[in-house]
C-alpha cells in the first residue's frame, strides 16, 4: 500500500469504488478539475496511481484501503450494471454484499466521512408508467432491479450510523459507454457505416441524459446537506427511440434500415418511462441541465 503524500492532505479527499468504469472515468475527472484528491478502487490491475487494487466482496480488502486513504467522501459505483447479464448470483452478490462490505469497511475506521453515496438505478421501479418518483412502491422486474432494490433496504439500516445518500440515475450515456448498451450501440452502427441495426422495441420513450450531467448531479449532492435520503437523479425529460435514430441520420449523413428482433422485445413493455426531478432540484442547484441530445450524440459519433 502506497503512502499518502503530506502535499496531499490539505485537499479534500474522495474515494470512487469502480473508478475506472464508464462513470467512475467521468466522475474522477470532473472532481480533480474542482480541485479534489481523488482516489479509487478497481477490481484488479490499477493503470493509474492513487488507484487501488480492492474487492469489494471482502471486507478486510475495502477497510484496509479505506483506512490507509482517510477519505472525506466515498462515491459507490462499483456494481454489475448490464441489466441482460447472465451470471445472475454473481449479480446479487457484488450489488448487495459488495455495498454491505463497504459499509461494514467504514464502520470499523476511527472517524465519520463526510458523505456516503450510494449508486442504485431507476431499474428499482420496473414497469411502472409515466413519470415516477420516490413514494412510489418499487416494483423491480429483473434481477439486476430488484439487487438494487435489496442493496437500498440493506443500506438505510446504515442511515443512523453514516450520512449517506442513495442516487437512483436514470438512463445516461456518453463517450467511453459500452456498446451493450443501446445509445452507444446505435451510434457505433453508425460509426462503422451499418447498413441494418437489430433493436427491440424502438416507438418508446425514455430518458438518455449525458453522464457529465449524472457526475455534476452526484458532486452537488456529495456538497449538500442532506442524509438519510434516496434520490431520482434525472431531469425528467424523454426521448423516443425512434428520434434517436432520426438524430444519428442526420449525424451521419445516411438512413440505416431498422430490423426488429423479437428477442429484444420485453413483455409488457411500457411507452413513456421518466423521473421526477423534484426532489434532486429541492437538494441542488440543477439549473445547470443536461446536454441537449443531439450534442450529446454529435460528441459520441466524432469520438
Amino acid at each position: 500500500m502506497k503512502e499518502i503524500k503530506m502535499e496531499e492532505l490539505s485537499k479534500e479527499k474522495v474515494f470512487i469504488t469502480g473508478i475506472e468504469g464508464f462513470t467512475g472515468k467521468h466522475l474522477e475527472s470532473y472532481l480533480k478539475s474542482l480541485g479534489y484528491d481523488v482516489y479509487g478502487s478497481v477490481l484488479s490491475g490499477p493503470k493509474k496511481e492513487k488507484h487501488f487494487s480492492c474487492d469489494i466482496l471482502n471486507v478486510n480488502s475495502l477497510f484496509e484501503v479505506l483506512n490507509n486513504i482517510k477519505p472525506d467522501f466515498i462515491i459507490h459505483l462499483a456494481a454489475i450494471s448490464f441489466v441482460a447479464s447472465k451470471n445472475q448470483q454473481q449479480i446479487y452478490n457484488v450489488n448487495i454484499f459488495g455495498t454491505l462490505n463497504l459499509l461494514d469497511a467504514v464502520q470499523k475506521l476511527q472517524y465519520k466521512p463526510k458523505k456516503i453515496l450510494l449508486a442504485s438505478s431507476a431499474a428499482v421501479y420496473g414497469n411502472i408508467e409515466g413519470e415516477l418518483n420516490e413514494d412510489m412502491c418499487p416494483q423491480p422486474v429483473n434481477h439486476y432491479g430488484n439487487s438494487k432494490l435489496v442493496m437500498e433496504n440493506m443500506a438505510k439500516t446504515y442511515f443512523e450510523k453514516q450520512d449517506i445518500i442513495i442516487m437512483r440515475p436514470f438512463n445516461y450515456t456518453g463517450i467511453g459507454q459500452e456498446s451493450n448498451f443501446l445509445v452507444p450501440k446505435i451510434v457505433s452502427h453508425f460509426k462503422e457505416n451499418k447498413q441494418i441495426i437489430e433493436l427491440g422495441n424502438i416507438d418508446v420513450y425514455r430518458e438518455f441524459n449525458n453522464v457529465d450531467f449524472v457526475v455534476n448531479c452526484y458532486t452537488k449532492l456529495m456538497q449538500s446537506n442532506s442524509k438519510s435520503e434516496i434520490v431520482n437523479v434525472c431531469s425528467g425529460h424523454a426521448i423516443n427511440i425512434k428520434k434517436i435514430i432520426s438524430l444519428m441520420e442526420e449525424i451521419a449523413g445516411y438512413n440505416i434500415k431498422v430490423m426488429i428482433n423479437p428477442e429484444f422485445v420485453r413483455k409488457n413493455e411500457i411507452k413513456i418511462l421518466k423521473g421526477s426531478n423534484k426532489k434532486l432540484n429541492s437538494i441542488i442547484n440543477n439549473s445547470n441541465n443536461s446536454l441537449k441530445f443531439e450534442e450529446t450524440l454529435k460528441k459520441m459519433y466524432l469520438s
